[in-house]
This record gives C-alpha cells, sequence and structure tokens, in this order.
C-alpha cells in the first residue's frame, strides 16, 4: 500500500507516506482491541504499544516491557501462561489466551491476549505480535450466568425432591396425630410422639427452605411495609441473638411498599440475623436498615434486575467478615463454614431464593475483619401496605357427612386419608388408580367430593375430574408450586392442599368445599 501511495504522487510520495502513517496510527490507537509487538527472548523489549496499554496495565508507557507486564500475571494463571508462551514461541503458533493480571494498585483486570510470532530476518529479530482486549465484564456476566444456571439446577433438584419428601412426611404427621389420640393416658410415650411429630415439622421447614431457595415455595404476597415487618420481627431477633450483641435500626420514613409475603420477610430477617449473630462469638453490633433505592442500568446489572424504583433492607454486623472465595458461595444450598451441626447451610440460600422469587436481588459486602453486609433489593410498588391479616385459631371440623371419592397412587397415603376422613364421619371410597375411580363412579354410589392427587400415572388429577363432571373437587399434591403450574394442569380457582398436611388442615379444607 505505501508502493501504491508513492506512485499515485511522484514527487510528493514522501507526504502521502507520513499522511497515512498518521491514519493508520491514528485507526490503530482508537481500536478497542490494544496491539502489541515485542522483541523475543529474555531481553525481549517492546517495539511498540498502544498507549492505552499503559491505562489498562497501570503502568507508565515506558514501563511496558514484556518482563515487567509478565510479573503482573496473577499468581493463579502465572505458570499456565507461561508455559502456553513458551510452547508457542517454539512452535511459531498462534495463541490466544485468557488470563488475569494484577495492577500495581490491587485491581485484577481479565484480559484476552492473542498473538503470532514472526520468525527472525536478516534485519529484524524473531518477534511476536498482536492485541490485548479487556474482557473484565465478560467474565463477570459469565460468571453471573453459571451461578445461576447451578442455582437453577440445584431448585429443580430440590423440586424432584421434596414431593416424595412431603409424602413420608405427610405420612409420619399423620399417623403420629393418630397415636397421640392413644397416648393421653401414657405420657412417656406422647411425650416421644411429639417429639417425633417436632422433627417431622423441622424437616418440613427444612424442605420449605430448599424449594425457597429454588423459587419453588408457594408465596402468598401482598403489599408490605418493611419497616412494619421489621418492628414487628425485632423482638423475635433480639432473644434470638442474645445480650451479647447490640441491635440497632435505621429506617428510612417514609418507606416504599414491596409486594411480598409477609412470613418470608420475616424469614429473611430472621436468617441474616442469626448469620450475623453466628459472625460475632464474642459480641459486637448488628444494624438492621431500610432505604429507598433508585437502581441505574449498571447497578441493577450487577444485582441481575431491571433498572428502576426499589426498596432496600441492610443487616450489617461487626463480626469476622468473609474472604472473596467465601463470599462468591454464601449462597449455595448446604456451604457452610460453621462447625458440623451448627447450621444447615441453607440460611442464605433461602434468603437468596425469597428475594428471586419476589423479584429482587441480594448482594453481600464483606471483608475479613471487618464484617458483612447483606443487602436485599425489592421492586418498590405504588400500592399502599396492606392490613396485616388477621390470624385466628383455627375451629375444629365439626362431624362431617358425604361421601368422598378419594383418590391417591401412594398407599401410605391413600390409607392416611382415608382413617383421617372415616374418623370423621365421612363416608370414603378409595381408587389407587383414576380408571378404579371411574368405575367407582359408575356404581350406585352419590359422591359429593373429589378428593384426589394431581399428578398420577395414565390420567391425572384433573382430567379425572373433567371426566367425572363433579362440582366439588380438593386437589393434594406434594409437587412444588412451578413443577405444577408449569405443566397447566390445575383449571383456574382451583382447590389445592399441599402436602405435607395435618388431619385439621384437611378436614377444615374437605368441610369448605361441601359447605361451599
Amino acid at each position: 500500500m505505501q508502493q501504491r501511495l508513492d506512485n499515485a504522487a511522484p514527487g510528493g510520495g514522501r507526504r502521502e507516506v507520513s499522511s497515512f502513517e498518521e491514519r493508520y496510527r491514528s485507526l490503530v490507537e482508537t481500536l478497542p482491541a490494544l496491539v502489541y509487538q515485542e522483541t523475543l527472548g529474555e531481553d525481549g523489549r517492546t517495539i511498540y504499544a498502544s498507549p492505552r496499554l499503559a491505562e489498562l496495565y497501570g503502568l507508565p508507557l515506558d514501563e511496558l516491557q514484556p518482563a515487567r507486564v509478565r510479573e503482573l500475571l496473577h499468581p493463579d494463571d502465572r505458570e499456565r501462561v507461561l508455559a502456553e508462551i513458551a510452547r508457542a514461541n517454539a512452535s511459531l503458533a498462534p495463541l490466544t489466551l485468557e488470563y488475569r493480571i494484577v495492577r500495581p494498585d490491587g485491581t485484577v483486570v481479565w484480559v484476552e491476549d492473542s498473538s503470532v510470532v514472526l520468525e527472525a530476518t536478516d534485519d529484524e529479530p524473531p518477534r511476536a505480535q498482536g492485541y490485548v482486549l479487556d474482557i473484565s465484564e465478560r467474565k463477570r456476566l459469565e460468571e453471573q450466568l453459571l451461578q445461576s444456571q447451578k442455582m437453577d439446577a440445584v431448585g429443580q433438584l430440590a423440586g424432584g425432591i421434596a414431593h416424595d419428601f412431603n409424602n413420608i412426611l405427610t405420612a409420619i404427621e399423620g399417623y403420629t396425630e393418630f397415636a397421640l389420640g392413644h397416648a393421653a393416658d401414657n405420657e412417656e410415650l406422647r411425650d416421644d410422639l411429639l417429639e417425633i411429630r417436632k422433627a417431622a415439622r423441622r424437616a418440613s421447614t427444612l424442605t420449605g427452605q430448599i424449594l425457597a431457595f429454588g423459587r419453588r415455595q408457594v408465596f402468598r404476597s401482598r403489599s408490605l411495609d418493611l419497616n412494619e415487618a421489621i418492628d414487628e420481627t425485632k423482638k423475635l431477633v433480639l432473644r434470638l441473638i442474645g445480650e451479647h450483641i447490640q441491635v440497632t435500626s435505621h429506617l428510612e420514613v417514609p418507606i416504599g411498599s414491596v409486594m411480598a409475603d409477609p412470613s418470608q420477610i420475616t424469614q429473611v430477617i430472621v436468617n441474616l440475623a442469626v448469620n450475623a449473630r453466628d459472625a460475632m462469638p464474642g459480641g459486637g453490633s448488628l444494624t438492621i436498615s431500610t432505604q429507598n433505592a433508585e437502581l441505574d442500568r449498571a447497578a441493577a446489572d450487577a444485582l441481575g434486575l431491571q433498572p428502576g424504583a426499589y426498596v432496600g433492607l441492610a443487616v450489617s454486623d461487626t463480626g469476622t467478615g468473609m474472604d472473596a472465595a467465601t463470599a462468591k458461595r454464601v449462597f449455595e444450598p448446604f456451604f457452610t463454614t460453621k462447625p458440623v451441626g451448627a447450621g444447615s447451610g441453607l440460611g442464605l440460600s433461602t434468603v437468596y431464593g425469597i428475594a428471586r422469587q419476589s423479584g429482587g436481588a441480594v448482594a453481600v459486602e464483606t471483608e475479613l475483619g471487618r464484617g458483612t453486609t447483606v443487602r436485599v433489593f425489592l421492586p418498590r410498588i405504588a400500592e399502599e401496605p396492606s392490613a396485616a391479616a388477621r390470624v385466628e385459631s383455627p375451629e375444629e371440623p365439626s362431624v362431617g357427612s358425604g361421601t368422598v371419592l378419594l383418590v391417591e397412587d401412594e398407599p401410605v397415603i391413600r390409607r392416611l386419608v382415608a382413617e383421617m376422613l372415616r374418623r370423621q364421619g365421612y363416608e370414603v371410597l378409595v381408587a389407587g388408580d383414576p380408571r378404579d375411580a371411574v368405575g367407582l363412579c359408575e356404581g350406585p354410589h352419590a359422591v359429593d367430593l373429589l378428593l384426589t392427587d394431581v399428578v398420577m400415572p395414565g390420567m391425572n388429577g384433573p382430567e379425572l375430574a373433567s371426566r367425572l363432571a363433579l362440582d366439588r373437587v380438593l386437589f393434594i399434591s406434594g409437587y412444588p408450586a412451578d413443577a405444577i403450574a408449569g405443566r397447566g394442569l390445575l383449571p383456574e380457582n382451583a382447590t389445592i392442599l399441599r402436602k405435607p398436611f395435618s388431619a385439621a388442615e384437611l378436614l377444615g379444607a374437605v368441610a369448605d368445599i361441601l359447605a361451599a
């Protein structure tokens, strides 16, 4: 090209070449890829480097020499990178590497380095030339995607386990209730049975936490004031963390409303407070705060959210803090730094799941020896907070009357539910298969209510209900909410009772439907 320019302007070629070089230099120096050329060997030197390489590496331009740049290699990447460079130089093969550098100020930057080796000539020693790209943002997004995929995979696994686990817990709780009815005169046996029921309920709570992590829990959301939720939870927090920790709160007034399940927000506050307590065995201070927040594009992208109006809930402690490697794993289920038996590792993963299912996100700020702050961001809504739902003691269901057709493919649940209904006075027709249920309805029986599992082999519960054309139907299921919704099984306004359930919950639901 230089020759062409010389020929195109006889006598003025020198001026044209100079102009060309200026345009070429301007082009090279404004490219996002930062180019370089260097000689090889132990005494290699930089022949050319884009000026912005100095900014990327955090070095003055005159220090951008190969040996100095190699000193910036991240310790975990140095051996691999130097070995690949030596191999490429020896074989004259092109090379593309991704690695980290540590700037003199301590900042870690991911780069993509692509180069080719030029053989020595009579006039030039062997050289390497190529480009460097800052790929830190791409790496951050890749890590976010991998973390999200890992969370979703564990959530799907949790949902699958929950179905079988909920069947087992329903049986344990149900038969324990039956046994308690026969143990009124045996205090020792009654105490043992109460411990069994308590353990089953703890297991049920654990299942709920796993499902909350996987965003598969059933939420009963309403517009909520986080300040009120904190005030209502503060007494519980004080009892849990002990007198050796000072608790303060800084609540912005007025605070925006959020759409959330009050019980789940209570769980978030309690889990964060307990985590903070465990990080301060010798005492310290815990601060709970709220604030209205406007997240711009950069802040929202970092959290995996859309820009806009949010309400922030923060729990800060003055405890031991965490290193960077630990902080990256805090939302993983069953990951814990506590001794064996001191924690399930589900505290922060549950917080993560609740926040995500509520349309928000969680961020952790921590440093070894400097404490930790966990921030939960929830979308702000325009509605006023709803009045808290009044909690009433459930009434004992009256003696039942009528015929219930029970269809359940799990034998232990089928026997248990049938016994619950019969003890309450209902006549019960039992089928372990939907086809058997159709046969029962074709007989002389008048069925007042169909009580059926949702997912069964051959024919599912909604298909059975449609075929029998019964007006009153109560569905039961051990599958998480999204597994049912994702299949589009349930008709609109269907009533569903989720396992595990107690006899009182079952009988109350049956009585409500029959009375409707």
